[in-house]
């Protein structure tokens, strides 16, 4: 086996960022039924984020675009400055080209619109988690 990727022996780790606390709540609790063996937690700001993701290796947050206080796009750029081992996916009620760009820009691996949650996040989430499982140690 290559000294250099070994498999991962930790639980992977998710973070939901998301201002509406029942959504942010029915998340957490999907993910967790979802994806067992993932720890998952969830926070409602920017801030709350990045202080979370400075404590504990976070393998993917999902981040709301609009938070109150520093916005997801802002906080986004900040995670992937400080911790860029940490995948970014921002959500957002909004799909246009503009702020899919901007998601981009900030750091961001994926962008998935609200509407499109029921159907795009599940694979996109497993995906991401299935490219994480073997890491340079």
């Amino acid at each position: 086996m290559n000294a250099a990727l070994s498999p991962r022996t930790d639980p992977m780790s998710i973070l939901v960022v998301e201002d509406f606390r029942l959504l942010r709540l029915s998340l957490v609790e999907w993910l967790k039924c979802r994806f067992p063996g993932c720890v998952v937690h969830g926070v409602e700001s920017g801030e709350e984020a990045l202080k979370h993701c400075l404590a504990f290796r976070t393998d993917l947050v999902l981040m709301d675009i609009n938070l109150t206080g520093i916005n997801g796009l802002e906080a986004a750029s900040r995670v992937r400055a400080q911790v860029p081992e940490t995948t970014v996916v921002m959500l957002s009620t909004h799909d246009t080209p503009h702020h899919r760009l901007a998601a981009k820009n900030a750091g961001a691996t994926g962008y998935i619109a609200k509407h499109d949650m029921e159907t795009q996040l599940e694979s996109t989430v497993e995906g991401l988690l299935a490219s994480r499982k073997r890491t340079p140690s």
